[in-house]
């Protein structure tokens, strides 16, 4: 594995293996990754899994961990809880996977959860989760996602570099996450002086303008939109028909730049749209982006971008906890590795993934974006937190 370590670090790799899902030897290491891939997050989550995916190609063809190449299992649970237990049951009870990767939206992690510590199985997300699931250490649960609670806090304080001071405007769909991270934002929102008011809308909602209406009619001087990429990309044009014209956030709940631009264009001006992220954008200096791009440019992704970013680093915690759990690698073994697991995301992100016995989560790292017309501009300095300040209940 040192070889393929060498190897991501440099412009010049190359790769010559195809994976795919859900075929493989004996003597692969079998995973599973389950996610949306059809529902009304696809568009978030497609990426995701194809930055890891990417990963594993990369390291396959680098020789694999310990010898043994990796095999992955891949389900789509249609943004359905019920689907998503199902899939991770097959894996688990029927394919043998020593862990499960990605999921989907906080409704269907909590279903599955219960199942895979129930059957001792390791279970690492790329995408969203909960303090009800992390808090910040639950059996065989890990992410290196948003988580939603600590996301909230960072952008209440980060939207300070664009309006000091006013009424912020959140809105999210109904979900446990969305909600959430809605709290959080409020709270520190108010903590730090500005007024508040919200606007909750269906998960499933395709016609944004009654909703962007209420919005724009609350005068807002900040909006924050806690949604996946197609909510953002329906909601900033909606908004700025119904005459809100001000700072927007989105926030990177499965959005990226090709979220900006998309919404920016629909929308008639680049102006005001702001992102925050765990993860740098595609078109970032980061020296991590050069094995990314070097994968994806061989097996036929186009233009990687931050959710790329968000998947590709999942994979180097799934490669480093494989690689420790060593030849004969288990569940127990592969679980004990994710607790001890510290990744170098070499400027994937604002710092390093660490993992603990008593913290599954880690200290993470926020930048806040400009849209500038062409591409995603970092303002300021990462912002780091390594705990929330909002108690989880009150």
């Amino acid at each position: 594995m040192k070889l393929f370590t060498h190897l991501l670090t440099g412009a010049g790799l190359a790769l010559a293996v195809s994976l795919s899902a859900g075929a493989g030897s004996a003597e692969d290491i079998k995973i599973g990754y389950v996610t949306d891939l059809s529902g009304p997050l696809a568009g978030s989550y497609t990426p995701t899994w194809e930055g890891f995916e990417l990963y594993m190609k990369a390291a396959n063809d680098a020789g694999g961990f310990n010898g043994n190449k990796v095999s992955i299992s891949l389900d789509d649970d249609g943004l359905r809880a019920d689907r998503a237990v199902a899939a991770a049951k097959k894996q688990f009870e029927q394919e043998g996977v020593v862990g499960i990767f990605g999921l989907s939206l906080s409704s269907t992690q909590g279903p599955v959860l219960t199942e895979t510590r129930k059957a001792g199985v390791p279970v690492a997300t790329s995408f969203s989760a909960i303090l009800d699931a992390l808090p910040p250490a639950q059996p065989y649960t890990y992410s290196t996602g948003v988580v939603f609670e600590v996301a909230g806090e960072a952008i209440g304080h980060l939207a300070q570099r664009i309006v000091p001071n006013g009424k912020v405007v959140g809105m999210t769909f109904d979900s446990v996450g969305g909600r959430a991270a809605m709290r959080h934002n409020m709270e520190i929102a108010r903590k730090l002086g500005y007024s508040w008011d919200e606007v909750i809308f269906p998960i499933r909602t395709s016609d944004f303008t009654p909703f962007a209406q209420t919005a724009a009619g609350m005068k807002p001087d900040i909006v924050v939109g806690h949604y996946g990429a197609g909510q953002n990309v329906g909601m900033i044009p909606a908004l700025r028909a119904a005459g809100y014209m001000g700072p927007y956030i989105i926030a990177s709940y499965g959005a990226s730049e090709v979220t900006a631009e998309e919404a920016a264009t629909l929308a008639g001006s680049p102006d005001n749209i702001y992102m925050v992220s765990r993860y740098v954008p595609g078109t970032a200096d980061a020296p991590g982006l050069a094995a990314l791009k070097a994968a994806a440019e061989k097996y036929g992704v186009s233009d990687p971008n931050s959710m790329h970013v968000t998947g590709w680093v999942l994979g180097m915690l799934a490669g480093a906890a494989l690689e420790k759990c060593g030849a004969d690698c288990t569940r127990d073994k592969l679980d004990a590795a994710l607790a001890s697991a510290e990744i170098d995301t070499q400027g994937l992100t604002g710092g390093p993934i660490t993992m603990t016995a008593g913290d599954h989560y880690g200290p993470t790292y926020w930048g806040l974006y400009k849209w500038d017309g062409e591409q995603l501009v970092q303002e300021g300095d990462w912002l780091r937190r390594d705990a929330i300040e909002i108690p989880l209940q009150q």
